[in-house]
C-alpha cells in the first residue's frame, strides 16, 4: 500500500526538523527571515494606510474641478 500525503508530509517535516537541529545557525536565519518578512509586510501596510489618509486630506483641501 502506498503512503498517503499526510504521511509523506510528516516524513518531510521530521527530516527538516532533524536537519535544523544539527545546524542552529541556519535555524536562526530562517526564524529571522520569517520575522523580517512579517515586519516588512506590516510596515508596507501601514505606509499604504498613511498614503491613503494623506491623499484624502489633500483632496479635501484642494478639490479637483471638472472641466
Amino acid at each position: 500500500m502506498n503512503p498517503g500525503v499526510s504521511e509523506e508530509a510528516s516524513k518531510v517535516a521530521v527530516g527538516v526538523t532533524e536537519a535544523l537541529k544539527s545546524t542552529p545557525a541556519i535555524l536562526a536565519i530562517v526564524i529571522f527571515n520569517v520575522l523580517f518578512m512579517g515586519l516588512i509586510a506590516w510596515a508596507t501596510h501601514e505606509q499604504g494606510q498613511r498614503w491613503e489618509r494623506l491623499t484624502i486630506k489633500a483632496l479635501e483641501v484642494c478639490p479637483v474641478k471638472a472641466q
